[in-house]
């Protein structure tokens, strides 16, 4: 039997804050920043370490999610051991992960990319391509920026 965990209710909402803000980024910037923000206040407050694969996905500087695309650009730079550069897409702030090694079959030794989690988006609504939207004579294209 696994000894209770202290604190099960902050670490609940240290969770929610997290998922809400991947939830949200698509949509709204600065309401992922605010939970993230939010997040990091709580864990302090409360003296509870964050996961490193949390602390990893949120920049120091302006607690904005570090996502690949959606907050964060993603680089792998080095010639002898290989990294991982992560820029903040808001504030400009660098981070910088050694990435391990893996040895193949053969002896030769591959950078492994650490991975991040993807966040759960919308369903976006499916239009079916023969379906013209109202006012649009002209494309098949659901935006109607294509006039």
């Amino acid at each position: 039997m696994a000894a209770p965990v202290r604190d099960r209710e902050a670490l609940q909402r240290l969770s929610f804050l997290f998922q809400a803000a991947h939830w949200v980024l698509p949509h709204s910037p600065a309401l992922a920043r605010f939970y993230c923000s939010t997040q990091r206040g709580a864990a302090r407050r409360l003296v509870l370490r964050m996961a490193p694969s949390v602390k990893r996905t949120i920049c120091r500087r302006c607690c904005s999610l570090l996502l690949p695309g959606a907050g964060g650009c993603l680089r792998l730079r080095g010639k002898g051991q290989p990294r991982m550069v992560l820029r903040c897409l808001s504030c400009g702030r660098r981070r910088r992960f050694l990435c391990q090694q893996e040895l193949h079959p053969l002896g030769q030794a591959t950078p492994t990319v650490l991975s991040f989690p993807r966040p759960r988006l919308l369903a976006q609504p499916s239009i079916n391509p023969g379906q013209r939207q109202s006012g649009d004579a002209t494309s098949d294209c659901p935006c109607r920026n294509h006039r």
